[in-house]
């Protein structure tokens, strides 16, 4: 069984940021975010992207997917689990921290 988190930031990550993914409350995971390419003439240009994978001790996947550009941060978290998947959706949250200028 999977599932997928989602969710965005209107804030253009101007020097970067972190997704920091958390499970019962607890850091489980940082990704970085990357800075859009800002001398884009077009938003479509401006995506800059970074993925990462990583699987916990419960054995459940999670491939995150992070995208940058000129009008802000948007993710994608696909959880595949072995478990009671409503449940684990529950422990799960995401924060989202730009850096600072």
């Amino acid at each position: 069984m999977s599932f997928i988190i989602e969710g965005t930031d209107c804030l253009p990550p101007l020097s970067g940021g972190y997704l920091i993914i958390n499970i019962d409350k607890k850091e489980f995971h940082i990704v970085s975010v990357p800075s859009p390419v800002l001398s884009a003439d077009r938003h479509r240009d401006s995506v800059n992207e970074n993925s990462d994978f990583i699987e916990d001790e419960e054995g459940n996947e999670f491939s995150i997917t992070v995208l940058s550009s000129n009008v802000g941060v948007d993710w994608t978290i696909e959880v595949k689990t072995k478990s009671d998947e409503k449940e684990l959706r529950k422990r799960i949250g995401v924060e989202y921290q730009a850096n600072e200028f």
